[in-house]
């Protein structure tokens, strides 16, 4: 199924009116954000600090923390010579500063190899000493990390930005991470280049932690699983990014989380070569947010894998975040309950889905672009941990939902299932589009 915006809805979904609105999901507020000004002004300006080739970036960055604790207000422009720096790097939030990170030629690149199911006691082996000497607000993020058992997704990230208005120009983001944990993965073998299918392998390049107004231009970020990161500060509130002429990279749910993000003119490369899916986008969208992944004009490619050219390829899934249970579908589990609760949980044959999972709805429109043969033309949107018989009709599991094109989808088949739970959504309405395109080029069926 493809369903395509009508003009009239097309028009609600640009640039301007993606980008201006922000507070709490449902009681949104304007809050007028045009990124372009402040970015023409930062690339006349001349740096603040300077990073040389291969030097530390993490080190400039605690620098510009002195200078803002020292009184500098405004833009803090940090300039990066060509060449290759080691991540994790954090920008923290700084009390009037904006940070703008930008390469100032061709070949900046900042990477690492950090993944989800990667020991803390590694991570502080590895990386921990980088931050010897950091503010106390970074320190502390990396300290954290270090002390869990395992990290976690939200800690693979090489660039991690949780200060509102940060720029980044001009820059590769990699998460050079090979999908080659064995602990992390099945027990199937892995492929040529000791790539594993399946299992845990998210490794972020990029991750927005809570910060608003982030711009970002002319980047690219690379990885496979869980590319691009877009996480808010707390459930429910609506916070904005905007991506300009980027390219992103990636196999398995590559562009997720809650964020607004606006995407203009970029280039989505979907990778092949290590399982035969891809997905592009897994967004958590709150059920009552205006806006979730917003692409314009962008162009969704392939790597020329094998698995690409087969044609069988994603845009996406929508994010079921944090579910244990689930209320849709016909259980074949005798018993089988699934009902309000305060967490989200699985005791078989009775689980619980929280709120915040229930109305982690994910939103994504696709307007003016160009869709590569690689996504499936008949049915470029899947369900949400589930299989499909070869029939293709959906096989249920306990994490499953099907894709949820309109409101609709969610508030007809759990009609008598939320009545029964005493939720009501009657202000929602059952046409809204939460799964759209329009006006795009290809695939045709």
């Amino acid at each position: 199924m493809r369903p395509v915006l009508t003009a009239a809805q097309a028009a609600g979904y640009a640039p301007d009116e993606v980008l201006h609105w922000t507070g709490r999901a449902g009681a949104e507020t304007v809050d007028v954000w045009e990124p372009w000004a402040s970015a023409a002004l930062n690339r006349a300006a001349p740096p603040d600090l300077s990073v040389p080739a291969g030097g530390d970036v993490q080190a400039t960055v605690n620098a510009a923390v002195a200078l803002a604790e020292n009184g500098f207000r405004g833009p803090l422009r940090i300039a990066l010579e060509p060449g290759r720096y080691d991540g994790p790097v954090i920008l923290p939030a700084l009390p009037g500063v904006a940070l703008c990170l930008y390469g100032t030629g061709s070949g900046v690149e900042i990477a690492a190899a950090i993944d989800a199911e990667m020991p803390g006691a590694e991570y502080a082996a590895r990386f921990l000493p980088m931050f010897d000497g950091a503010p106390p607000q970074i320190r502390a993020i990396a300290e954290a990390i270090a002390a869990k058992d395992k990290i976690g997704t939200d800690s693979t990230a090489v660039l991690r930005v949780t200060g509102d208005r940060t720029e980044l120009r001009n820059l590769s983001v990699v998460n050079t991470y090979n999908v080659d944990r064995a602990e992390a993965s099945g027990a199937e073998a892995p492929n040529a280049r000791g790539q594993f299918a399946k299992g845990q392998h998210q490794a972020v390049a990029l991750m927005i932690h809570g910060a608003d107004r982030v711009h970002v231009q002319g980047v690219t970020l690379t990885s496979y699983q869980d590319t691009l990161y877009l996480k808010v500060p707390a459930d429910g509130i609506v916070t904005r990014a905007c991506f300009e002429d980027c390219a992103i990279a990636g196999d398995v749910d590559f562009i997720f989380g809650q964020m607004a993000a606006l995407f203009l003119r970029c280039r989505i490369t979907s990778r092949g070569g290590r399982a035969p899916m891809s997905w592009v986008t897994a967004p958590s969208t709150a059920l009552r947010a205006k806006f979730g992944f917003v692409f314009h004009d962008c162009d969704f490619v392939h790597d020329g894998s094998p698995e690409a050219l087969a044609g069988r390829f994603k845009l996406g899934r929508q994010w079921f975040e944090w579910v244990r249970a689930t209320p849709f579908g016909v259980s074949p589990v005798p018993g089988y309950r699934c009902d309000l609760a305060e967490t989200s949980f699985y005791d078989p044959p009775v689980g619980g889905i929280s709120r915040k999972t229930l109305e982690s709805v994910g939103k994504v429109a696709i307007l003016n672009s160009r869709i590569g043969p690689h996504i499936d033309a008949a049915d470029p949107w899947d369900s949400w941990n589930g299989a499909s018989h070869p029939d293709g009709s959906p096989i249920w599991a306990p994490r499953y939902r099907p894709p949820l094109y309109r409101a609709g989808d969610m508030l007809g088949p759990l009609e008598g299932w939320l009545a029964a739970q005493g939720l009501d959504y009657g202000d929602i309405d059952p046409e809204t589009p939460w799964l759209a395109e329009y006006g795009s080029d290809g695939p045709h069926m």
